[in-house]
């Protein structure tokens, strides 16, 4: 990712100074003496650290520079805005910029009370599925492509004629936790409007669930990464930093920096850019750990009365309703009046606080309301099921009975490919949206580009191009809100949207006032929902517990459809702790039929002593996509694969 120019160097020790100190890398530094300095890599190879674009921002004479954006444009020439990072639900600040009708770069923005001025590696290079060259960007119905006009009235005529013959649920809406805010908002009003049943705002029950009562429960006690920064102590529960939120994984290590101890109790191999305390603990060990009252939770809960910043940091996808509930209860009982005790839940998606915020609770979910038979048509707002929802088999069969499936989307998913009626709409650089971070902070984004097909396609390489047309090729997409206030009728600017979101929702106040680039609101407390404790399901004999884990590179849909990224990424494996390998007569890299309530699979195997043992663990990528993280806890059985399986 990084190309480098020594020439330039005027010895400033400033891209040392970010990489070893500040972000921990340990393969770069300098080396030599007088006037033969060199700043790098100790030995040829890629650089190690999930960290290593600061190294572009941080150094003022371009010895460091971005290697995908090297040779493209003059950094004067590019269109730039202030923007938000979607690729993880941090919120990161970002600029990113465009020419040519195509994003060339994304760079790190400002906000102290989030990412500070830094960035990691899948933020800044994950960027390429903007341009993805089979990025669907014309509207089609059943294979047949026609104006975006067209396809929305009819939409528009096919729902209501639903509705009218049978009854609201005969349409199903369903929003995204990567969908804007004012996207997700809309749609509960084209449901409301055209007379079908409120829409549910995730195809992933268990993971909405949880973000639910981060936005609700937690929201009184949510701690910033500033407020990471600065702690002393800090309580990791199931959480995987660099795979799930990598800022998360800087701000720990600038509290180690600061004298603070990093606690961390998870069933991965977690690294970190820091010294820390790894208990390798699986998932059932953990929730036993929360909910019961022994030796080890009393010695942790004094611990967190003693020290004077205290954070207790969640994972929802792993921990799920249950262990954020116990969570809570830690929170409430290591805080005092003069000292809080706040909690940063580690959620799935960009939006998934706003979604949650928006939504009512949720009885039923998406396979529930497909399996009953009385949906005949499903749109899916910027949104695939199949890869964002577990339990994929039977999500697929439910699918296959519908009488119409509609897709509004950006990204060249499975699901917009074999959509009857489909409608293009554009990524987050080209529109304006807010999306609510992990901590409750309400994070502004503006467009970037108009929607077009790069002219690196269009022209076969030659520029000024040698065809010209008074109409932008690939220009059909839309934002998703201007497509909504379609089917509603209205053609409202962004601010009068958000004067009525702020209308709509109290919790929003100064959404309306909100800029781009700026450090960002934070949303008022919300009332907590009764709620019935969540149970843990015990373990079936002979069995392990299933640990599906994000990837650090290609988990989130983002990066899956960045092929720069493919240099970073894992080939799909199972991971077992060698106790475990020796106890089922497995040795490394034998095939591996893994049997579990989502399918069966099967996969290398590889030995890893820093995980927890009795675990399985698969981490979900483009590999393996079917395996979604963020499910209840569930169980698995393994066995020795034959050479043809």
């Amino acid at each position: 990712f990084i190309a480098q120019e020594m020439n330039r160097c005027i010895q400033c020790y400033r891209c040392a100074r970010t990489y070893q100190d500040y972000c921990g890398g340990r393969d770069f530094g300098v080396m030599g003496s007088r006037n033969r300095v060199f700043f790098g890599r100790f030995k040829d190879g890629m650089l190690e650290s999930d960290f290593s674009g600061n190294l572009v921002d941080v150094c003022p004479t371009g010895v460091f520079t971005d290697r995908t954006f090297r040779f493209k444009s003059r950094f004067w020439d590019l269109q730039e805005a202030h923007s938000v990072c979607p690729h993880c639900a941090v919120g990161c600040a970002t600029v990113p910029g465009g020419r040519l009708r195509q994003l060339q770069r994304v760079r790190s923005g400002d906000n102290p009370q989030v990412n500070g001025a830094f960035l990691c590696d899948r933020g800044r290079f994950g960027s390429s599925y903007v341009n993805h060259p089979e990025r669907p960007r014309q509207a089609r119905n059943d294979h047949q492509p026609l104006a975006t006009d067209a396809a929305v009235q009819g939409l528009e005529r096919e729902i209501c004629n639903l509705v009218r013959d049978h009854g609201p649920e005969a349409v199903l809406l369903l929003g995204s936790e990567r969908s804007a805010l004012e996207s997700n908002w809309l749609l509960q009003r084209v449901a409301a409007h055209l007379g079908c049943k409120a829409p549910l705002l995730s195809a992933h029950k268990a993971r909405h669930q949880a973000a639910q009562f981060a936005a609700f429960d937690l929201s009184a006690q949510l701690a910033s990464l500033a407020d990471v920064r600065d702690s002393d102590l800090l309580l990791v529960l199931g959480v995987d930093p660099l795979a799930e939120a990598p800022l998360l994984a800087l701000a720990l290590r600038q509290a180690v920096r600061k004298g603070g101890q990093v606690l961390l109790y998870d069933p991965r191999p977690v690294e970190l850019p820091c010294d820390f305390d790894h208990q390798p603990t699986s998932p059932l060990a953990l929730h036993a750990l929360l909910a019961d009252n022994g030796v080890e939770r009393r010695h942790l809960q004094e611990r967190l009365l003693q020290a004077r910043r205290p954070v207790l940091i969640a994972g929802a996808d792993l921990l799920g309703v249950a262990g954020l509930q116990q969570v809570q209860h830690w929170a409430a009982a290591a805080s005092t009046t003069e000292r809080p005790c706040p909690v940063y839940p580690v959620l799935g998606a960009a939006n998934s606080f706003g979604a949650a915020l928006l939504s009512q609770p949720q009885e039923d979910d998406l396979l529930m309301r497909l399996e009953s038979g009385r949906v005949k048509m499903l749109l899916c707002l910027e949104t695939d099921p199949l890869l964002e929802a577990p339990d994929g088999e039977r999500l697929s069969a439910a699918l296959s009975q519908l009488e119409r499936l509609v897709v509004l989307d950006y990204l060249p998913t499975p699901l917009s490919v074999h959509a009857n009626l489909f409608i293009p709409t554009c990524p987050p650089v080209e529109c304006a949206g807010t999306f609510i971070n992990t901590e409750g902070r309400l994070r502004r984004f503006d467009r970037v580009l108009a929607p077009g097909t790069s002219l690196a396609l269009t022209g076969n390489g030659d520029h000024p191009p040698r065809v010209f047309s008074t109409t932008t090729p690939g220009s059909d997409p839309l934002p998703a809100t201007v497509l909504l206030q379609r089917l509603l009728g209205e053609d409202l600017c962004l601010s009068e949207l958000h004067q009525a979101l702020e209308t709509d929702q109290p919790r929003l106040a100064g959404l309306s006032h909100l800029a781009a680039g700026a450090t960002g609101e934070r949303v008022s407390a919300g009332v907590p929902r009764s709620r019935v404790p969540a149970t843990v399901p015990e373990q079936p004999a002979a069995t392990l517990q299933l640990v599906l884990a994000p990837a650090r590179y290609g988990s989130d849909l983002f990066s899956r459809h960045a092929g720069v990224l493919d240099a970073r990424r894992r080939p799909a494996q199972l991971q077992l702790h060698p106790e475990d390998l020796r106890q089922h007569g497995l040795r490394e890299g034998d095939p591996v039929v893994l049997e579990t309530d989502f399918g069966s699979f099967t996969l290398p195997v590889v030995g890893q002593p820093l995980m927890a043992a009795g675990c399985a663990l698969v981490e979900n990528s483009a590999a393996m996509p079917q395996l979604i993280p963020g499910s209840e806890l569930s169980y698995c059985v393994i066995s020795k694969g034959g050479a043809d399986d």
